[in-house]
């Protein structure tokens, strides 16, 4: 009996150490947003998962600011960038059911495009490596209406030169990801919004995401601003907002949980091509690698895999430890004046350092 006293005893301090040391970790992450607790402030939402238990899940600040909307882990935030991973995924699920292959060229989807088109391929395009024109610097002067990805195939359809040949090396490509959407319209004969909303979000129960398909209304969206001095400025749109592949889902914390847990399962695609998704194909720099729709580097003496997103109004960042299962995301309506990846930092300092 008192072996077991002992025992029950050492359990309760154990725990009671566990949930102390839970509760500072939280009021640090809570610390790194006393900023948004004044009425002027964009919002931010912020989730850190661990061994598939959400183990702090915050927001801050206002989704709409103009009529003090709270914003909460239901907000959709225009993800930017970090929808580039969704686009990989769709690649790679018609990869994986044989209709397409990664060595496709560009060309035989797009026969007009003149530059390296027949040399261009798929897994050029995943990784960065197309050497495509970017086709912010292709639009032309005075364009006041938002582009759509279509309108970016037309525009390189008019190119003759490239950046460099194909596989020659890294250079970041939203180009390529446009790109890459149309070729899942063109290879599973529905829209590339449905395409994702059908074989992602609907599977995985992210019933709060969506794209931003021009004329199509967003439930629980965030409004993008932009802080000049003490104050907000509306910056929610803009010629790109409505090019999809590199850039056009809203998506809220709550729904990328189930994104973030269902990349450790085979719901929807073999377990062996999220090892391939998340496996260096190309080298932005010394450090720093990308797979198909990932980034890829070490941390703490782990593998690290991630990706941000930056555009008007919206800064978002989603990092993962595998090994570890642990994960951070963090989605702002609020351009510049928040570095969500020095916070991000700042956080993966709370609970991994010295790991």
């Amino acid at each position: 009996m008192k072996r077991l006293i002992l025992f029950v005893l050492s359990v309760i301090h154990l725990v009671c150490s566990a949930l102390a040391q839970s509760d500072d970790r939280s009021t640090a992450i809570s610390g790194l947003f006393k900023g948004y607790d004044i009425n002027n402030m964009a919002g931010v939402s912020v989730m850190v998962i661990k061994d598939s238990q959400i183990i702090y899940n915050r927001s801050f600040g206002f989704a709409d600011a103009a009529h003090k909307v709270p914003a909460t882990p239901h907000t959709n935030y225009r993800l930017a960038s970090l929808s580039k991973p969704f686009t990989a995924m769709a690649v790679m699920i018609l990869r994986d059911e044989r209709k397409l292959s990664l060595d496709d060229p560009l060309h035989k989807f797009f026969p007009k495009i003149r530059i390296y088109g027949n040399q261009i391929t798929i897994r050029h395009m995943l990784t960065h490596t197309a050497g495509l024109p970017n086709y912010g610097d292709l639009i032309p002067p005075g364009t006041t209406k938002p582009l759509t990805d279509w309108d970016v195939l037309h525009l390189v359809e008019q190119q003759d030169t490239a950046a460099f040949k194909p596989g020659q090396r890294f250079e970041y490509s939203n180009t390529a990801y446009s790109l890459l959407s149309l070729i899942v319209e063109k290879v599973s004969g529905m829209p590339y919004d449905e395409f994702i909303k059908q074989r992602i979000f609907k599977p995985l129960g992210m019933t709060n995401s969506t794209l931003n398909v021009m004329g199509d209304s967003i439930r629980n969206r965030a409004y993008g601003y932009d802080k000049k001095g003490d104050s907000l400025v509306m910056s929610d749109q803009s010629l790109y907002s409505y090019v999809l592949g590199d850039g056009g889902v809203y998506s809220s914390v709550s729904d990328l949980f189930k994104w973030d847990q269902a990349l450790y399962t085979s719901k929807l695609v073999k377990s062996e091509t999220i090892d391939e998704m998340f496996t260096i194909k190309s080298w932005e720099n010394d450090h720093t690698a990308y797979g198909y729709g990932w980034y890829i580097d070490e941390k703490y003496g782990q593998k690290r895999v991630s990706h941000s997103g930056g555009t008007s109004g919206f800064s978002t960042y989603m990092i993962r430890y595998p090994t570890l299962k642990f994960s951070i995301i963090i989605l702002s309506n609020l351009d510049e004046g928040f570095t969500v990846g020095e916070v991000t930092n700042r956080i993966e300092n709370i609970y991994l350092k010295g790991h």
